[in-house]
């Protein structure tokens, strides 16, 4: 049964900061809107596969990647809870307080 998918606060400013960093980054949308749309199908087949990542070590969250980047997310009851985007190329020790737990 599909769920809700539900974004945070935290996960939306992730994601708008993301995609204006490259658009910024390379003067151009092209990549933005190919992000963007991997974005949406990732989180579209969580809705349906809802346990399709990895277990964390964060407690009820999993994760799932999208090119060099991590979907953080929460099943609860009947929604799909994004609790933050993440850059794998980025400085581990700011992942924590870059997701809403």
């Amino acid at each position: 049964m599909a769920k809700r998918v539900v974004w945070t606060h935290t996960a939306k400013k992730a994601r708008r900061e993301i995609l204006e960093y490259w658009i910024k980054h390379n003067k151009s949308s092209v990549y933005s809107k190919k992000l963007s749309k991997l974005f949406r199908i990732k989180v579209s087949s969580l809705e349906t596969n809802n346990y399709i990542g990895k277990p964390t070590d964060f407690e009820n969250v999993r994760v799932s990647l999208v090119s060099h980047f991590s979907v953080f997310y929460k099943v609860h009851g009947n929604e799909i809870i994004i609790v933050g985007l993440w850059d794998n190329r980025r400085n581990p020790d700011d992942l924590y307080k870059n997701l809403e737990l």
